[in-house]
């Protein structure tokens, strides 16, 4: 993502001190990744020569007030959104909201970043970037859908018309056929990069290698195709081939490589967006009943062994085929993130971590039980928009790192908690 940095001023409030001023909020931008900023402090429209076309964003910094007329000059002529940085000094949060109001009424995507001292910036920046970042990078995905024909699904092109991605599709065929060529070497080096994560003491190297074959045949198309996300829809290989790959979609995600079982791509765009957010994998899971105490239970088969503590392989929890992971999980709370099924709305519950584990032998192999506070219980029923949703850490700031992300994907947000 490129964003470009205008600073703004009027000379009416004097040269030296909106200088200065700049130079603060130069040390904290010029650290972040793709953020160019304008050589000067800009006074008139006369004095800018810049092609916005490069650029993905602009941040225009309010140093004084005075500047309303500047900052609707420039993005009206860039068509670029932009985000109004201010402070509470000199009339600069004065100007900037003269500016918004002008330019969300003629359809210009503007938001305002205030921070009462210019020095705090780059605290109230870094989930501001995150949120960015995390929405741009959606429409960079190139995803891997895997099905039984072959064919780009019909959720694979409402994804693609949502987020801007690539998604290429093939077969069940192509995995099979490709992890059946692992060499013994090939497979013992994915067995020890797994037992670094899954105690796999107990396990029947056998059964193990047969899920193996699948995490290295989807690895191997991942590099060779540039893919940077899967999808696979996982219920017909595993009855077609009675092996799951549940350990691959755990095992993928805690590489990096955001992958939904499922088919489920509505649950990819958190898988993908939640490394970048948190630093850490999504979570995909089923809301799978309610407990005596009004808690709410999540369950799934297959968690980033990162997320976890004690985590083990046991068998999937439908067919009883090998593998599915169980952990504990680690973080005492988490967001957990659905979307609408038009892609418009962002729903958003506050979790508290129970207790989690293999907890009973009738659900999904990794269990969350969740006080979801005013929202759980039956509560959550009502509310919920669908089956699937997707556990992220909660973090500092990650209020403001969603309601940034909704508000470059045009998602309306409801946040519960």
């Amino acid at each position: 993502m490129r964003i470009l940095v205008i600073p703004l001023a009027s000379r009416l409030h004097g040269e030296e001190y909106y200088t200065s001023l700049m130079n603060v909020y130069r040390k904290c931008l010029e650290g972040y990744n793709g953020v160019t900023i304008y050589d000067n402090v800009v006074t008139s429209i006369n004095e800018l020569n810049i092609n916005y076309k490069s650029f993905d964003l602009l941040l225009l910094i309010h140093l004084t007030g005075g500047t309303s007329k500047l900052a609707k000059r420039i993005i009206a002529e860039s068509h670029k959104p932009a985000i109004l940085v201010t402070h509470g000094r000199h009339n600069s949060l004065p100007s900037a909201l003269s500016a918004k109001a002008w330019l969300v009424q003629r359809g210009y995507k503007v938001r305002i970043l205030y921070s009462d001292e210019p020095n705090s910036l780059c605290r109230v920046f870094n989930p501001v970037y995150r949120g960015l970042l995390a929405g741009y990078n959606l429409s960079k995905l190139r995803v891997l859908e895997i099905n039984e024909n072959g064919a780009l699904s019909d959720d694979a092109k409402k994804f693609i018309d949502a987020t801007g991605a690539l998604v290429k599709a093939i077969g069940y065929e192509e995995i099979i056929q490709i992890g059946q060529k692992a060499s013994d070497n090939e497979l013992r080096e994915l067995y020890n990069h797994v037992s670094k994560y899954i105690d796999l003491s107990s396990i029947d190297r056998e059964s193990l290698y047969k899920a193996l074959r699948i995490y290295y045949a989807i690895r191997k198309i991942i590099v060779e195709g540039v893919f940077n996300a899967v999808s696979i829809d996982c219920f017909p290989l595993v009855m077609k081939y009675k092996i799951t790959p549940c350990l691959a979609v755990a095992m993928l995600n805690n590489d990096g490589i955001p992958m939904a079982c499922e088919d489920d791509f509505y649950s990819l765009v958190f898988l993908a967006v939640s490394p970048i957010l948190t630093s850490e994998p999504g979570w995909i899971f089923n809301p799978s009943g309610l407990t005596y105490e009004g808690y709410v239970k999540f369950a799934h088969c297959t968690i980033a062994p990162r997320l976890g503590n004690n985590c083990m392989l046991v068998s999937h929890f439908e067919s009883g085929y090998p593998y599915a992971v169980t952990c504990k999980m680690k973080h005492r709370e988490y967001a957990l993130l659905r979307l609408s099924l038009d892609y418009k709305k962002l729903y958003v519950f506050k979790a508290r971590n129970i207790r989690s584990g293999l907890l009973e032998p009738g659900l999904c192999r990794t269990q969350l039980i969740a006080d979801l506070g005013d929202y759980g219980g039956e509560k959550f029923i009502e509310l919920a928009q669908g089956n699937h949703h997707v556990a992220v850490p909660w973090i500092n700031g990650l209020d403001e790192m969603l309601k940034v992300l909704s508000w470059w994907m045009n998602w309306e947000l409801t946040m519960y908690g």
